[in-house]
Formats: C-alpha cells, sequence, structure tokens
C-alpha cells in the first residue's frame, strides 16, 4: 500500500509540473523512476492517467480521479503534520500559484516573504500569466485572475481593484509632435498584450477605446510592457500601480484613460483544507489588502507637465 501511497503521489508532482524530470527534480529521483513508476500505476489501473498536451503531461479523465485522490491523501498528511507540530510549526508544502505577473512579484512576494517567519516549511512555485480562471484546476492550487470569474465547483475571492492608463516615457514625448487631446494619441503606437492570446474581458475593453492605435509591439508580461514603454517604444497600457511604481513614465490623460479591473484568486474547497495553501492564500489576502491604497490611488486626476519649465508648441497635456 505505500507504494501505490508514493506512485499517487509522484503522479500528482508529474501533473503540477507538467514534466517527469520536474517531478524528478523534486523528488530526488531520476527521470527513468518516475517513468517506470507512473507506468507501473497506469498498469494497476488498467488505463492511461497522462496524457501529451501542449508539451505537458496532462491527466486523463481517470487521471484527475488518481490526482483528486493524491491530493486528498496529501491534504491528510499536511494536517497530521500540524497536528504534530504544534502551533503552526508543521505547516509544509509545496503550494503552486497562477497569476500574472505584477501582482504576483510584488504581492506573492510580499506574502511569501511573511510565511517564511511564520511558516519556513511552505514553499511556493509560480507561474505567470492574465488568463480566465480554468474550470478544472489540475496541478495548480491557487489561480490569481483578472476580472470576477464565474466558477461553480471553485471558490472565489476578491482581492483588490486596480486601474491601467496610458503611459509615456518622457524620451518618448520629447521626440513627438505635442499630444495636446486625447484623440491625438490615436496616431501612436500601443504596447500591450499580444491580443490573438488574450481572453480576458477586463483586459480586452481598454483596447476598445483606443481603436486606430496599432499595436507595435505585443507581449504577454505586464512587466515587460513597462519596461517596453520606459525605452521609449510606444505608448503603453500599463497597470497604475506597476507603472507608478517605475517612477519616470508620464501618465497620459488621467481623466480620460482609467480602466478599471479587478484581482481574484480562486481555489477549490478541497485543497483549502491543506494547511499549506491556506496559509499562503491568507497571507496573500493580507499582502494586497496592505496594497489597496496603491492599487486605488491609481485612478489619476489633473494633469501636469512633464517638466514644469516647459513652453512652447511642444508642451503636452500630460499628467504624471
Amino acid at each position: 500500500m505505500t507504494r501505490e501511497v508514493d506512485n499517487l503521489l509522484l503522479l500528482l508532482s508529474v501533473v503540477r509540473h507538467g514534466s517527469y524530470s520536474g517531478a524528478a527534480a523534486t523528488q530526488g529521483i531520476s527521470h527513468t523512476t518516475v517513468s517506470r513508476r507512473i507506468a507501473a500505476l497506469e498498469k494497476s489501473a488498467g488505463a492511461r492517467l497522462l496524457v501529451r498536451s501542449d508539451g505537458a503531461w496532462e491527466p486523463t479523465d481517470l487521471g484527475r480521479q488518481f490526482v483528486s485522490a493524491a491530493e486528498g491523501i496529501e491534504t491528510a498528511l499536511d494536517s497530521l503534520a500540524l497536528e504534530s507540530g504544534g502551533a503552526g510549526g508543521g505547516v509544509k508544502g509545496l503550494v503552486r500559484v497562477l497569476a500574472p505577473d505584477g501582482l504576483g512579484g510584488i504581492a506573492v512576494g510580499e506574502a511569501m516573504r511573511r510565511l517564511s517567519e511564520t511558516h519556513p516549511g511552505v514553499r511556493l512555485e509560480m507561474i505567470n500569466a492574465a488568463r480566465r480562471p480554468s474550470a478544472n484546476l489540475v496541478g495548480i492550487d491557487v489561480e490569481v485572475v483578472v476580472g470576477r470569474p464565474e466558477v461553480s465547483r471553485n471558490e472565489s475571492f476578491h482581492l483588490a481593484d486596480y486601474f491601467l492608463g496610458l503611459y509615456a516615457s518622457a524620451a518618448y514625448v520629447e521626440r513627438h509632435p505635442a499630444i495636446e487631446a486625447p484623440a491625438q494619441l490615436q496616431e501612436h503606437p500601443l504596447l500591450y498584450f499580444i491580443e490573438s492570446m488574450q481572453d480576458v474581458p477586463e483586459l480586452i475593453d481598454p483596447v476598445r477605446h483606443l481603436p486606430r492605435m496599432h499595436q507595435s509591439i505585443g507581449a504577454t508580461s505586464s512587466m515587460v510592457h513597462v519596461e517596453l514603454t520606459r525605452s521609449g517604444a510606444g505608448i503603453g497600457l500599463l497597470p497604475c500601480y506597476l507603472a507608478d511604481r517605475a517612477g519616470d513614465l508620464v501618465r497620459l490623460f488621467p481623466e480620460e484613460f482609467a480602466f478599471r479591473a479587478s484581482y481574484w484568486a480562486v481555489s477549490r474547497p478541497d485543497l483549502l483544507k491543506r494547511p499549506a495553501v491556506k496559509a499562503v492564500m491568507d497571507a496573500l489576502r493580507a499582502a494586497v489588502e496592505d496594497m489597496k491604497d496603491e492599487l486605488a490611488a491609481s485612478a489619476g486626476t489633473g494633469r501636469a507637465r512633464p517638466r514644469s519649465e516647459r513652453r512652447g508648441p511642444r508642451a503636452n497635456a500630460l499628467a504624471r
């Protein structure tokens, strides 16, 4: 029975990493050993438990049942560790979080800093993407998504609202004719998500207000959008809290272009029973709560010239 339990937990590790090599590295065994043990588990099940999809191993329908059983075992083991370790001392385990890179780098990083002090046995792996929530959370313990999720079997928690705005570098402003009216922005290149790869309504809607702006560079990362904007490659549609942290970008027409969006966390009820997952979720919510003023303050009102002494035909109606 011990071997079967170990193989179930190994299956869970393969699904979480999407690869035998990732599971092997985590478990401290060879790729060949992982392959042999998964094959033995599939032989016992009498059917395939994993299939290749987009270069990663994903569970079959039967495999999902086995993964669910493995997660139940993991939850039970975590609970035993908690009980034996006293007040918080036994909370340990790997938690996988999918989150947009901007909030992930700031809020998830702060959450893990706190956890390193209270629950040093908790480890985190973060995958960065801004996407719709998954119908079935497989291999992911917590998803942070943009926009209110429509989930029936999972639990969702509102984290915070934030704003998107238009920004340019001071060098970009200097190189181009004065931008004195919102309509003039339509003639400039846009730096934003790759259109064909973005399906989140709250991230798609702002672009509809800029119908003539051609996208010069598309990228899947908000942090990359910020750096591209800082380089002067175009005008970035950026999360205001990220752009404002950069400190060297000029906000364009904040009254006309302030697009509200929201962050939500999604997880399965059974996953939230795992002490490690609950600890990460609690720390994440606390970290975002501390950021709420920074996120909300980015609505932006009023305008200022990028340089107070700027005069003449190049003067721009801009805001920091």
